[in-house]
């Protein structure tokens, strides 16, 4: 079954490769089976959706919320299978599914792209075959903005902007990568950064391990 990572003060349900944990095909199927259902796609294969999440689901922004780590900022969810598929693989929205999982064996604290300025930051999930470092023009559409100073809150969905056009042409890319045992992490906005914009200390929270997959729990 392998080990999870959980960060103190948090039961965060990651399972990482940076901890030389390994995942497969046959263990996502298996525990995401219970909470969704797996197409085969013509263009990318196997996918999963999940099921009971509402029409409004949007990955990175449902039922969760962002905490500074080691890793950088790291997605929390509050799913009870979100140890998957916000830290593997990359969610692509599809016109007549709506969003699906691609799976994906490279752990992350978040596969998504981000940008900041004229006092927001924004976040828009990786698509497919996207790595760290490469910017492929996400459509706004699919890009998320929220006032920076609520970029750690537990209800930044009160505040946040989908595809604001205004927003987007105030902001730029955010390149920022975190180095944890030789691996390269892409986190977003610096912990430096958010206490200058928001003009409150960041706290980092510490990963460490935990014994299997579940919901965030605070």
């Amino acid at each position: 079954m392998g080990l999870l990572l959980t960060i103190i003060g948090l039961t965060l349900s990651l399972r990482s490769n940076a901890q030389n944990v390994q995942v497969s095909m046959d263990l996502f199927y298996q525990e995401l089976s219970p909470y969704g259902h797996w197409y085969n796609d013509p263009v990318y294969g196997d996918i999963w959706q999940p099921s009971n999440v509402g029409p409004d689901f949007y990955p990175y922004s449902s039922n969760g919320y962002w905490v500074m780590t080691e890793y950088g900022n790291t997605w929390v969810s509050d799913y009870q299978w979100g140890w998957a598929p916000f830290h593997y693989g990359r969610w692509v929205h599809l016109d007549r599914r709506g969003w699906a999982w691609v799976p994906g064996y490279e752990w992350g604290p978040a596969w998504v792209e981000w940008r900041s300025g004229g006092g927001y930051y924004g976040w828009a999930p990786m698509q497919p075959s996207v790595g760290i470092h490469v910017n492929v023009g996400l459509p706004i559409s699919l890009w998320v903005f929220i006032p920076s100073r609520h970029i750690h809150s537990r209800s930044f969905h009160r505040y946040w902007n989908r595809g604001s056009r205004n927003i987007y042409n105030r902001t730029t890319i955010i390149n920022n990568t975190y180095i944890v045992n030789n691996n390269n992490y892409y986190g977003g906005p610096s912990r430096g950064d958010i206490e200058r914009t928001t003009g409150r200390r960041v706290s980092v929270r510490q990963v460490q391990r935990a014994e299997r997959p579940g919901a965030t729990r605070v």
